[in-house]
């Protein structure tokens, strides 16, 4: 079992190298053109880090779709490969994370030394000063993109399984039920105030929990798979 978890890891890293590099590339690109357009306006805000979620939903949901019939070919146990998939989640979260908060220091660093005060970071925590926001905004940037890949996974091993009608079907009931549960305004407001007052280790602790909530749910539909999915709709 652990040679095929070492094969697997080394087949996804491999796999995604290219796909993360590009991604990489075109966000440095289109943040080097956007503070330099915005050097001269009056305020600019730029956000780094919700692109890098987006990109790791879409990511976890292709790696699903085109890893697990290779895996089922060549061989591999279910068992393996969703344990496979678990350490390449964190290790792929840990690493877009680093880069992030590596280019979100780096600009940090640039508007300072240029005195550049138009120019401010959208982060999950606001705090007095932006250097603070960036360090402290680490743990909540590594779960969610863990949330974000293992959301993902769970809706393209869904995919897989049921075809493209499942996984419509199963969002419109995830959309509903967050849509019943957030009718009552008030209900809305105290959640929206619960949110905003947590510490940093309390929405790190609840984020990373419902990403592994994501991650173990889609091992019941991982371990019935077979190599040819359901892709028809």
């Amino acid at each position: 079992m652990m040679k095929q978890i070492q094969a697997l890891l080394y087949f996804f890293f491999i796999d995604s190298k290219r796909t993360i590099t590009i991604f990489c590339s075109i966000l440095l690109f289109i943040i080097i053109v956007l503070a330099a357009f915005s050097a001269g306006s009056d305020e600019m805000y730029i956000a780094i880090t919700p692109p890098a979620y987006i990109f790791m939903a879409i990511f976890g949901f292709r790696t699903i779709q085109e890893s697990l019939p290779f895996a089922i070919k060549r061989g591999a146990t279910r068992k393996s490969y969703h344990t496979s998939v678990g350490i390449f989640t964190i290790g792929i979260s840990f690493i877009m994370t680093t880069f992030l908060a590596a280019v979100q220091l780096l600009l940090h660093g640039v508007l300072q030394v240029a005195s550049i005060t138009n120019i401010h970071i959208i982060r999950p925590i606001h705090e007095s000063t932006e250097l603070t926001s960036i360090l402290l905004s680490l743990p909540l940037d590594f779960a969610i993109m863990l949330f974000s890949f293992a959301a993902g996974l769970l809706l393209g091993i869904i995919v897989y399984k049921f075809g493209f009608l499942g996984g419509s079907v199963f969002g419109a009931i995830a959309l509903v039920g967050i849509t019943l549960s957030l009718t009552n305004q008030q209900r809305m407001i105290d959640l929206l105030d619960w949110v905003q007052n947590l510490s940093v280790l309390p929405a790190f602790g609840l984020i990373f929990a419902i990403a592994c909530i994501c991650y173990l749910i889609s091992w019941f539909f991982i371990r019935t798979s077979t190599s040819i999915g359901q892709r028809a709709i």
